[in-house]
């Protein structure tokens, strides 16, 4: 049997055991000591004697876990960053769509303050205070085809105010806010 099969067999799990003693890892462990003896095949230290061979051993795979350690600590850090570079990303974006919703709301509500004031009325109440036509005719006192048509008047003339896009989101934010008003009483 040749000396390096011999070393591997004296020293492969007490080298593996005090290995796991610093990384916790059964197979990180294995490849770490598995490095060491291909360095020990391929640097020819087989020469040294006994005490200074096992004392070589022992310190190469100290610093070889030591060495991963400090490896995994740093793609730790990197992994960490990317996660705060993903939310402050988020986070920044999310601060310029509610800046862009701010202005399209703004947007919207010039729009509606630009009606006249029986169609923004029965745009208030229909879309903000989530009236029903019937009851909208009831407080206004007017007949139901009346408050059908000033509502009909008034959403066209938002249309030709507002481009598409904030037509549609003035329709989707007053049902939303309609929604959340029902579910609070």
């Amino acid at each position: 049997m040749s000396d390096f099969d011999t070393l591997f067999k004296n020293y492969h799990h007490s080298l593996f055991v005090y290995a796991l003693k610093f990384v916790a890892d059964e197979e990180v462990a294995l490849d770490l000591v598995q490095d060491v003896f291909t360095l020990i095949w391929e640097k020819k230290k087989l020469n040294l004697d006994d005490e200074h061979l096992k004392a070589y051993l022992f310190r190469s795979i100290r610093n070889a876990c030591l060495n991963y350690l400090k490896h995994q600590q740093v793609v730790s850090q990197y992994q960490q960053f990317q996660g705060i570079k993903e939310m402050e990303l988020l986070y920044y974006r999310d601060g310029e769509e509610s800046l862009i919703e701010k202005e399209n709301l703004d947007r919207i509500y010039q729009a509606i303050h630009s009606l006249s004031d029986i169609h923004r009325e029965v745009i208030e109440l229909s879309r903000f205070e989530g009236l029903k036509n019937k009851e909208i005719a009831e407080v206004l006192n007017v007949p139901l085809r009346t408050v059908e048509t000033r509502l009909f008047r008034a959403l066209s003339a938002l249309r030709e105010k507002l481009a598409e896009k904030l037509f549609h989101i003035f329709l989707n934010f007053c049902c939303l806010k309609n929604k959340v008003k029902k579910l609070s009483n």
